[in-house]
């Protein structure tokens, strides 16, 4: 079965190979109509198997890593690293304290009435503020007057947007503290992370994704790089010192370990493999054999946040680029409506601080 999800997700036909074997780029699948009814990953995806194929392409990944190490490189401490990567998953993605691991069980219960809700979050000053900072955004704006109170917020959002508070304050303080010299680039990574959330929920009903679902897999989409950035924190304590650690293999792991450490980082923390399987693909480099509307969505989000911050007054967003190189399916048309009509970089700032 595990041959026939690698086959279905990445179009590799040769998923037999040993491990150690490097990833090579795959062919571009052929293009899907967008008509297709296939616009979200098939519902029988089941969460082992997804496992088995994130852990064979991070093994793969590391090993492409280790062989492109020089001489010199090989001196650091990027091998130790990279070992270390490979030698346990479960003890590579950080797992949230129990406390947290409880909040996100009862966000994800449809029968939680608004009191328990409003409970989970009076008691800690930081998920109140996110609560009511959520349910005051651009995309909840809308809905009515200022909330001021937990309880109408609670009302605003659902059990989906507490969901959303309580995950960004989980991985806010799980993966954001490495300390040392990866602090300045991990506080970059989180703060396009969270420019993303809002842009993708903005934009979700044209990929039919429902909103803050959107909102999550764009916090999320580059978590994997936190997992790094984790990692290397953990070393660096172990070590009792700075970890020496080249920037070019740093640049290297991050672009290339991030997907698929990211999607065990969603199935790990009970998120799906549907989820999984958007973070791991998002950049579509190579595009993934099946059509998945939530990795089109995070494509696109991710691109519009990084070219916003280049972007000057009347500049036009280059979607016919991003859905040539991305290979998209989804209605460029309807997408670039949903672009035009979201608040500008400043006020959606605003909102996501």
């Amino acid at each position: 079965m595990l041959g026939n999800l690698l086959r279905r997700l990445t179009g590799n036909s040769h998923s037999d190979k040993r491990a150690s074997e490097p990833v090579r780029p795959l062919p571009q699948a052929a293009p899907i109509s967008p008509s297709s009814p296939d616009a979200l990953p098939p519902a029988d995806l089941e969460l082992g198997e997804v496992k088995a194929w994130l852990d064979l392409d991070v093994r793969q990944r590391v090993a492409a890593v280790r062989d492109a190490l020089s001489r010199e490189d090989r001196a650091t401490d990027a091998p130790a690293f990279l070992d270390a990567l490979t030698a346990s998953f479960e003890a590579v993605v950080r797992q949230p304290p129990l406390a947290a691991q409880r909040a996100l069980s009862v966000t994800r219960d449809p029968q939680a009435n608004a009191g328990k809700l409003v409970g989970l979050v009076e008691t800690d000053p930081g998920l109140s503020q996110g609560l009511l900072r959520y349910a005051n955004s651009a995309f909840y704006a809308t809905s009515g007057g200022r909330c001021v109170s937990l309880m109408n917020a609670v009302h605003r959002v659902g059990t989906t947007g507490v969901h959303n508070v309580v995950l960004r304050a989980m991985v806010d303080g799980l993966l954001c503290r490495p300390g040392g010299a990866f602090q300045a680039q991990v506080d970059l990574v989180w703060s396009h992370m969270i420019r993303t959330a809002p842009i993708a929920q903005g934009i979700s009903s044209s990929f039919a994704v429902q909103a803050d679902e959107a909102y999550a897999l764009g916090l999320l989409h580059d978590v994997g790089k936190l997992v790094v950035f984790d990692r290397l924190g953990e070393l660096r304590r172990e070590l009792k010192r700075d970890v020496r650690f080249p920037a070019s293999i740093t640049s290297l792991t991050l672009r290339y370990l991030h997907e698929p450490l990211g999607g065990l980082a969603a199935l790990q923390w009970g998120l799906g493999p549907s989820v999984a399987h958007a973070i791991s693909t998002h950049r579509r480099s190579p595009v993934p054999d099946m059509l998945d509307r939530r990795c089109e969505l995070l494509y696109v989000a991710e691109k519009l946040d990084l070219w916003r911050l280049g972007a000057q007054e009347g500049d036009e967003p280059p979607l016919e680029d991003w859905w040539r190189d991305g290979a998209l399916n989804v209605s460029r048309v309807g997408v670039g409506a949903a672009i035009a009509a979201l608040p500008s970089g400043e006020e959606a700032a605003a909102g996501a601080g």
